[in-house]
């Protein structure tokens, strides 16, 4: 009632002042998050947030203000800043409200069960599951990060065209970092959880997987610099399709920022059997939204389908510019933010092959599991991309050893076009009300760079 309460006010006074539309972009929350070490809890959160942003068209141009207490005092400041900033945008391409959609999708991002888990059950289970790890193997030394998080999110946005929509989610995740020691070297592997169902939580297999993926990397060395095939298991891949996807971007493409523009639609720019898809509504994530920061209704499409670029990403501003409709993709870094455009639910469509059916079909190559420095060694305008990476020599389709400093090289765009296989291992991450799924890939001819 609070927001309801706010929004009428702010509205008929923006209406008084000479805004000819408005805006009201809400966004409210709680987080619940308990970290134990030895035991004992050492990070315990419980915090709740409120917000609001609003836009509106004064003298021709867009204004912005934003309050994180929905106070109807503070209306008439607010609607000040946002006229005085609309005077100062020099702008040239007209920011437009979207007056809304016939329909929208019908999305199931909100389980009431959740909220019926206590905190003294989350911590019992951080406790239990640090125990766990450690019991494992007596080469654990710690477990570290051992975390149970939840969450709750509300948004809701209404502007002067009657748009008024809301939606509510929330989600549950754990995670964990064994570290184990051998002959005075030290390794760590990290497992999560995430879902909306704390019954589907199981605190030992995910102690278990930890505490194997730790183990698996002791006494790796480096190996042949070479080109190699590549494996890029599923948190490899998403890590690295995570660090390109701006590329999909239209506003990167119309700024020059992306070799991607609306003039490539059409064109071949992956391998045949490569579809990459962003669906704002699927039950292979959890980040499902019914509209995006704009009000636009979600949508399912592909980016790529069967190798051949069929949209970018665009909100309304970006698609004006090309001449399209928007496809959904507006986004909010927060309330008070400026929109911009992301991904919803971004992920390679996944093929028939396991994990294990991928390693066994290769004679001699490198399974990448993790990589670092994806921040300074990529580079999202060229494609180009040179990062530090683990994981394992495959020799006759069996993992014969662990690998570690090594570097893989190569470039993004070519990627795409020697994508050999792609696995059946879908698995996402979800990232606020977006999530980032991919599957194993099977890449041909990568640089690694070794002894």
């Amino acid at each position: 009632m609070r927001f309801e309460t706010f929004r009428d006010q702010l509205f008929a006074q923006a209406k008084a002042k000479g805004f000819t539309d408005y805006e009201l972009y809400y966004s409210a929350g709680n987080s619940f998050s308990v970290r134990v070490f030895n035991g004992q809890i050492s990070e315990y959160k419980d915090t709740t947030s409120e917000g609001a942003g609003f836009r509106g068209t004064f003298n021709g141009k867009m204004g912005y203000a934003y309050t994180e207490n929905l106070d109807p005092s503070l209306i008439p400041a607010m609607l000040e800043n946002a006229a005085g900033n609309a005077g100062i945008i020099e702008d040239e391409e007209v920011e437009k409200l979207y007056p809304g959609d016939d329909k929208y999708p019908e999305v199931n991002s909100y389980s009431p069960t959740l909220n019926t888990i206590d905190a003294s059950q989350k911590i019992k289970w951080a406790i239990d599951m640090e125990e766990c790890v450690k019991k494992l193997d007596s080469r654990v030394t710690m477990a570290d990060y051992c975390t149970v998080t939840t969450g709750e999110t509300e948004v809701a946005i209404a502007n002067s065209y009657g748009l008024n929509l809301s939606q509510k989610s929330n989600i549950a995740m754990a995670y964990v970092i064994a570290r184990v020691e051998e002959n005075g070297i030290t390794k760590s592997g990290m497992e999560w959880w995430a879902g909306r169902d704390f019954s589907e939580f199981d605190y030992k297999e995910l102690a278990k997987k930890a505490v194997d993926t730790a183990k698996s990397y002791l006494n790796a060395a480096s190996i042949l610099s070479g080109q190699y095939p590549v494996l890029l298991n599923n948190e490899a891949a998403r890590d690295l399709f995570t660090t390109f996807l701006q590329i999909f971007v239209a506003e990167n493409g119309q700024k020059g920022f992306s070799m991607l523009t609306k003039g490539r639609l059409g064109e071949v720019i992956a391998a045949p059997h490569v579809t990459l898809r962003d669906d704002g509504v699927t039950d292979l994530s959890l980040g499902s939204i019914a509209f995006d920061a704009e009000g636009v209704s979600s949508q399912n499409k592909a980016i790529i389908e069967n190798g051949v670029l069929k949209t970018l990403l665009y909100n309304t501003k970006s698609a004006a510019k090309d001449g399209v409709k928007s496809t959904g993709n507006a986004a909010k870094a927060s309330f008070g933010g400026a929109i911009n455009t992301s991904a919803t639910n971004f992920y390679l469509v996944p093929g028939e092959k396991s994990y294990d059916e991928l390693v066994a079909g290769i004679s001699k190559g490198v399974v990448i599991t993790d990589l670092a420095g994806l921040h300074s060694g990529a580079n999202p305008i060229t494609g180009d991309f040179s990062l530090s990476a683990e994981g394992y020599y495959v020799e006759n389709g069996q993992i014969a050893k662990p690998v570690e400093q090594i570097t893989m090289a190569g470039n993004f765009y070519d990627l795409l076009k020697n994508i050999e296989i792609i696995g059946s291992d879908l698995r996402f991450r979800s990232l606020g009300a977006s999530g980032i799924g991919m599957p194993s890939v099977l890449v041909n001819g990568l640089s690694i760079a070794g002894l």
